[in-house]
């Protein structure tokens, strides 16, 4: 058994968060498949504390949160001590754990002064992520990058800070802000944060088949491994990673019939959860789910001129 402070896992997998993809169903599909843990998109403390205030029905309906999803992690960012104040007391209803992003490059959270201004400026981490630790009654997690570019470096002053204040567990993606997601991530500042630290760390970056999973693990001697874009399109990889540890042998890849019922159960899935219906977001889910078929690039070009879900299931459903 696995665990994050007080939250158990049933295994090393976690999801990890990715805006305008996250949603209730995505958290579940992949839930289905082997993730042990599955994260929500990022939300600005700013948009809880305004949303859950002003209705709280429609802050449910944003959550989307599935009781069979669970365990859950719900990452929220932000800079204003008040507002994440107020966000911790908040989900403290909602989530089993709650991540605080600070590694996020997206110009509009800098110009906030929040996600990746931290791995530029580690001596404010404190004074952000405080509030959050003192009003919740759940593990706080921090998800980092290795610093704000390759002149500076600031991982291992991040970690400290985080495990000093308290942090039950660090995710690091092995790049800095500056690269975004270009260039190849650096799992040996993940391995030496891991000799350096006492909590778990989650290592992030470059998972894309379940190999890059199980040399993560062995490379860095991190506890858990953080699947983003490997999971686009494709859940079915939590099942193939979750053997591979378990047995030591790969599972031969899904067939066309497999993926095909993976879209199949994404697509009702998705449909039973009214609240966070967008056809525009269910149409890029079925794009992710064509890279592997042939005749692709077809196929989400017809995608895009379709505006009825049926009639987009099909046409995934038929091009496996």
């Amino acid at each position: 058994m696995f665990k994050i402070g007080n939250v158990k896992l049933e295994n090393q997998l976690i999801l990890a968060p990715m805006a305008a993809v996250n949603c209730s169903a995505f958290r579940l599909i992949c839930k289905e498949c082997g993730a042990g843990l599955v994260t929500t998109q990022m939300f600005h403390s700013n948009l809880i504390s305004s949303v859950y205030n002003e209705d709280k029905p429609k802050f449910e309906k944003l959550l989307g949160i599935n009781k069979e999803e669970r365990p859950l992690s719900i990452q929220i960012v932000g800079s204003d001590k008040e507002k994440i104040k107020e966000s911790a007391l908040i989900l403290n209803s909602y989530a089993d754990i709650i991540d605080f992003n600070l590694g996020c490059p997206d110009k509009d959270i800098l110009a906030s002064k929040a996600g990746s201004f931290f791995a530029k400026h580690p001596e404010q981490i404190q004074k952000a992520i405080k509030p959050l630790l003192e009003n919740s009654k759940k593990p706080v997690t921090a998800k980092i990058r290795l610093g704000w570019d390759d002149k500076t470096i600031t991982i291992f002053q991040q970690i400290k800070i985080l495990e000093d204040l308290g942090v039950s567990a660090i995710a690091i993606h092995g790049r800095t802000a500056k690269q975004g997601y270009q260039g190849n991530a650096n799992w040996d500042y993940i391995k030496q944060a891991k000799e350096k630290s006492n909590i778990p760390i989650i290592g992030n970056g470059d998972i894309f088949k379940p190999g890059n999973a199980k040399a993560m693990l062995e490379q860095t001697k991190c506890d858990f491994v953080m699947i983003g874009r490997g999971a686009l399109g494709n859940p079915l990889i939590f099942d193939q990673i979750d053997c591979l540890l378990k047995t030591g042998k790969n599972k031969p890849e899904p067939t066309s019939k497999e993926k095909q019922k993976a879209f199949l159960r994404f697509a009702e899935l998705y449909k039973q959860n009214k609240g966070q219906f967008s056809i525009s977001e269910f149409k890029n889910h079925a794009m992710w789910f064509t890279k592997s078929v042939q005749h692709a690039r077809f196929i989400r070009n017809e995608i895009t001129k379709i505006d009825d879900f049926e009639k987009i299931t099909e046409l995934v459903s038929n091009s496996f």
